[in-house]
C-alpha cells in the first residue's frame, strides 16, 4: 500500500479511536492494530501520539473550513448561500461524526494543541462576522463588538445543535439546516422593537 494511502488510513482509525477515548485515554498499540502496522511503523509515520493527533486535527479542521468555504460564493449574503453553508456544515458533521467530536472537544481543551482549533474556529466566526457587517438588513443594529459578539453566538448555536443532532440521527440533514436557519435568520433579523440605545450598541 502507498505511504500516502496508509497514512490516510491510519488518520482514520485514530480518528475513530480518539472520538471513542479522547486523547489522553486513546492508546498507540489498539490504533496500530486496527489500522495493521506495527507500532514503530506508526511512530515512524507520525513521529508521537502528539503529531498523529495533530495530523488528524489539520485533515478534520481543513476539510470542513475547505467546505464551508466552498458552500457558497465569496461574498454571497443571500438565504440561499446561508442555507448553502449550513447545510454544508451539517453534511460534514454527518460525514465525519468522529472528526466533529475530535474537534469540538479540543475546543474545551487546555492543551497547547487546542490552539490549532481555536485558529480554525477563529476563522469561522469571522467570516459569520463579516457577514453580518456587511448585510443591509443587520448594518443598522449589528456592528462592532455587536457583530462580533452575534457571531460567536451563531457558531456556538450550530456547535451545540451539531452535538444534539448526533444523537438524534434519524432526523434528515435538511430538516436540522431548516431549523438552524430559522434561529440565524431571527438573530439577523435584529430586535423587533429596537431603541435608539440598542442601536447604537
Amino acid at each position: 500500500m502507498p505511504r500516502e494511502r496508509r497514512e490516510q488510513l491510519i488518520l482514520d482509525v485514530a480518528g475513530h479511536v480518539f472520538a471513542r477515548a479522547g486523547y489522553e485515554a486513546a492508546p498507540m498499540d489498539e490504533i496500530a492494530e486496527r489500522a495493521g502496522v506495527s507500532k514503530p511503523m506508526l511512530y515512524t509515520y507520525f513521529g508521537s501520539k502528539e503529531g498523529l493527533y495533530l495530523a488528524y486535527i489539520e485533515r478534520a479542521g481543513g476539510e470542513l473550513l475547505e467546505r464551508l468555504v466552498g458552500a457558497a460564493p465569496i461574498g454571497d449574503q443571500s438565504a440561499a448561500g446561508l442555507r448553502s453553508r449550513i447545510t454544508e456544515f451539517l453534511a460534514f458533521v454527518e460525514e465525519h461524526a468522529d472528526g466533529w467530536r475530535v474537534l469540538y472537544r479540543e475546543m474545551a481543551s487546555t492543551r497547547p494543541l487546542a490552539e490549532r482549533v481555536a485558529q480554525l474556529r477563529a476563522r469561522i466566526v469571522d467570516a459569520i462576522r463579516r457577514m453580518i457587517e456587511t448585510a443591509p438588513e443587520t448594518r443598522p443594529v449589528y456592528a462592532g463588538a455587536a457583530a462580533d459578539a452575534i457571531a460567536h453566538a451563531i457558531v456556538g448555536a450550530g456547535e451545540s445543535l451539531a452535538n444534539w443532532w448526533l444523537n438524534h440521527p434519524e432526523l434528515p440533514r435538511e430538516t436540522v439546516a431548516g431549523w438552524y436557519l430559522q434561529v440565524v435568520r431571527a438573530v439577523l433579523a435584529g430586535p423587533a422593537h429596537s431603541t435608539g440605545s440598542e442601536r447604537s450598541l
